[in-house]
This record gives C-alpha cells, structure tokens and sequence, in this order.
C-alpha cells in the first residue's frame, strides 16, 4: 500500500504542476473558513474491551496568497475504555472498583498545503498531543512509565479532483514518547453524487492491519448550507475485528456553499 501512496502522489502532482490554465481568481482556499466538529465514536473488539469517545475540534483554514493555503487545529476528546469483564485475575475476581478506564486527549496540528481547485492539491502536516488515563490505582503507560503519553506526528497528503470524484491518500509518521515510531498509509476515494453529499471508501494500514471504511457526509440546502452531518462504520480485516461506528456534526462559520465546493475550496 505504501507504494500505491507514493505513486498516488507523484500522479498527483504531475497532474497540478501541469495545470497552469487556471483562472487567476482560483484561489487555494476562497477565503478564510472555520469549523466546529463534533463527533460520538464507538467501537467494539469481539471478545474484548469496547470503547466510546466523545470528541470536538475547531479548524481554521485561510489562504496564503494565490497557490498556498493552511490549516490550524485544536482537539479534544474524552473516552471510555471498557475493560472489566477482560481483567480477572486467576480466582476470576474482578480487581479494581471501576469497569471502565478514562482517557483524556487532546492536541493540535499545522497544515501547510498547494492547491489548484480544478485539479487538486498536495501538503504536509505537523501534529502533537497528549493522552492521559484515568483508571484504579496508579495509572501509567508502560512504555513511559508516566501518567500521560505525548506524540508527534508528520502526515504527507495529496488528492486529485476528477469530475465529481475525488481520490488521494497520506502517509503518517507517529512518535509515541520515549518509544519507537510507526506508520501509517491510508488511501481514499470520494464521490459526489450531488453537490450536497459526499460518500467517500478509505483504508489504511495502521498497527500492520487494514482497516476499511465508508464515511457519508450531507449538508442539508434547506438548513442554509450552514452546518453538516457524518455517519461513518469502519472494521478490520485480522481476529479480532474491531467494527467502529461514528456519528458526526460539523458547524461552518463563513461561507455558505455546497458541500463539493467547500471541500475544494475552503476545507
């Protein structure tokens, strides 16, 4: 998959270095646009722990000139890890007082990215956050042997703009603090069958196994373009699958435009 990326990317850019017969007013991102994001995740591993999260972020996109665009993120998300019925010691007694664990995550990332809004556009992102739990006891991750877990990560994207598709993937490197690093390669293709509905397929490869997904996004005309809605079910193809449902709302501060344009040319 990982060389399916690259490929993607270097077709990506062909396709965008070659596109010099663009209208001067074809901007990288119209103008600037802000976003608020909520979401409720919750998956299941058969015969494992369970886990729902509750998440927010806000994401500002502006212009830098013609050619160039950015992107300014902040994340927060709370979850609950369900873990009792896995933790029996050898009298099958269940330690502890709570059934669940907490973790508290949040974060932000920098986005720097060329686009050309009739052909398509590639990037890079920094990202950095912390995760901290909430269990019985002392909690710690074993790798740091501290109460919280700090990561960074560089992610490399690039997407073409073909008629009413849009396909693309990246290329993602974590560091987990204090332990080693791995990566990540995820492929995407989306298709708008109106300009107000996007179905979009995505896998990617993180932890060594693939992940599928299908995530469908509408905003609705009649509410004023102003807002929009995501359902999304993901699974894994190893023992045990992990299947993962997200329900998502998206507020937009600015613009109001279709859901197609908005991607292309503001997002």
């Amino acid at each position: 998959m990982r060389i399916l990326i690259r490929t993607s990317a270097a077709a990506v850019a062909t396709l965008l270095l070659g596109g010099t017969a663009w209208a001067a007013d074809d901007r990288a991102v119209d103008s600037m646009h802000f976003e608020f994001d909520f979401s409720s995740i919750n998956s299941d591993t058969k015969d494992s722990t369970s886990a729902g999260t509750l998440g927010a972020d806000l994401i500002g996109t502006f212009p830098i000139g013609s050619y160039f665009g950015a992107s300014l993120a902040g994340h927060y998300a709370k979850s609950t890890v369900r873990t009792r019925d896995i933790l029996e010691d050898e009298t099958g007694e269940l330690p502890g007082s709570k059934p669940s664990c907490n973790f508290d995550s949040y974060g932000g990332e920098a986005a720097l990215f060329f686009r050309l809004p009739k052909y398509g556009r590639i990037g890079g992102a920094y990202a950095s956050g912390t995760l901290s739990p909430d269990c019985d006891g002392d909690s710690s991750f074993p790798v740091t042997d501290k109460d919280k877990l700090g990561t960074d990560s560089y992610r490399y994207f690039a997407e073409a703009y073909l008629w009413d598709f849009t396909v693309g993937g990246s290329f993602t490197t974590t560091k987990l603090e204090d332990a080693s690093e791995f990566e990540t390669t995820e492929l995407r293709a989306s298709w708008y069958p109106i300009d107000s509905l996007k179905i979009e397929l995505s896998g990617n490869d993180l932890y060594d196994e693939n992940t599928y997904a299908i995530l469908l996004e509408h905003q609705p005309e009649m509410l004023g373009d102003g807002f929009s809605v995501q359902l999304g079910y993901s699974t894994t193809d190893e023992d045990p699958k992990t299947n993962t449902f997200r329900i998502g709302l998206s507020y937009f501060f600015g613009a109001k435009v279709p859901l197609k344009i908005r991607d292309r040319q503001f997002r």
